[in-house]
């Protein structure tokens, strides 16, 4: 009987220890094992693929060329600085390649259009540089073409339908920040047996893509929650990452679910992909999670996302559509 009330009294102990240590503030639970951020946009400016660099004499023609094939061609004289005016000085030209679906949800450059679909066949950024004065250069019109090998595996005749599209980041996320639409070019394009090319780029971003052919097809939406998330106004992401043709969506419109959901009558019913939802919690941590999902029309799906670190981060995306 005394062994049992010492015993009993030993566990009575460790109790008022343990509630002790919750009272100052202290934990059982060790942190999670996930990568901090102090907000969507610090993930955002993380994520983002390195460029390639060179420095270039403006005053002859130059080529520059990515490690993923994409090739920026410039006659001479063809680079100028905000006035119009030619630059002589050396130029530093940046190339970000997004020559596949799991580097475009990286580099947050989804493939849509005012909200309509877009079939695409890659995306690059470019910007120029004065090397002196740091200042931001333009092209001349028809000054510079690009060619790119697409790498996405559309169908031959989505491929031959592709044409160039100009990218513009006048256009806030579901987060308030800035994200990238597409607008077609007027510009001489083609594409053929994997390779695409365009004459007369701008600086910035641009694609080799072709507007997805809604004709007969039952164009509804669908919304999507993240798992312990109530707020869809900050530090969180949903993107669909489509199966039948290579493209990706972001949702960037939050409802009075609230959710965020895809633009009205843009999706076609029964498409088949899987949604990936990216969160950074109030402590912080990185939280994502993918689903499959088939739209059937008005649908409502829910993400599940837990703790995890960058690099998860990317291989699942990467394994998502490789």
């Amino acid at each position: 009987m005394k062994t049992k009330l010492i015993y009993l009294m030993a566990i009575i102990f460790s109790l008022g220890i343990y509630n002790c240590d919750e009272a100052d503030g202290g934990s059982s639970q060790s942190p999670p094992d996930a990568s901090t951020f102090t907000s969507i946009e610090d993930l955002r400016n993380s994520l983002k693929p390195d460029p390639h660099v060179e420095t270039v004499d403006p005053s002859g023609n130059f080529d520059v060329t990515g490690p993923d094939g994409t090739t920026i061609s410039c006659i001479g004289n063809s680079i100028l600085d905000s006035s119009g005016n030619t630059v002589s000085d050396d130029v530093i030209i940046s190339l970000y390649e997004f020559n596949t679906l799991d580097k475009m949800i990286l580099a947050k450059a989804p493939t849509t259009s005012n909200g309509d679909l877009l079939v695409t066949g890659g995306s690059f950024e470019v910007t120029a540089k004065n090397a002196n004065t740091g200042e931001e250069l333009e092209f001349s019109s028809w000054g510079c073409n690009c060619s790119l090998n697409i790498q996405t595996n559309p169908s031959t005749t989505h491929e031959s339908q592709m044409v160039l599209f100009d990218g513009n980041t006048n256009n806030l996320d579901n987060n308030d920040l800035e994200v990238v639409d597409w607008n077609q070019a007027d510009t001489d394009s083609s594409a053929w047996q994997g390779f695409f090319m365009a004459y007369g780029i701008d600086i910035g971003f641009s694609n080799c893509d072709v507007l997805y052919d809604m004709t007969g097809e039952n164009g509804t939406q669908f919304e999507a929650t993240v798992s312990g998330v109530t707020d869809y106004s900050n530090n969180v992401e949903v993107w669909l990452i489509i199966d039948d043709f290579p493209s990706v969506v972001m949702l960037t419109t939050v409802n009075s679910t609230p959710a965020l959901e895809s633009y009205a009558g843009t999706i076609p019913t029964g498409l088949n992909g899987t949604l990936v939802g990216i969160h950074i919690d109030d402590n912080n941590y990185l939280r994502f999670g993918s689903l499959q999902i088939t739209v059937a029309g008005n649908d409502s799906f829910n993400v599940n996302v837990n703790y995890g670190t960058e690099a998860e981060l990317v291989a699942l995306v990467e394994s998502l559509v490789n």
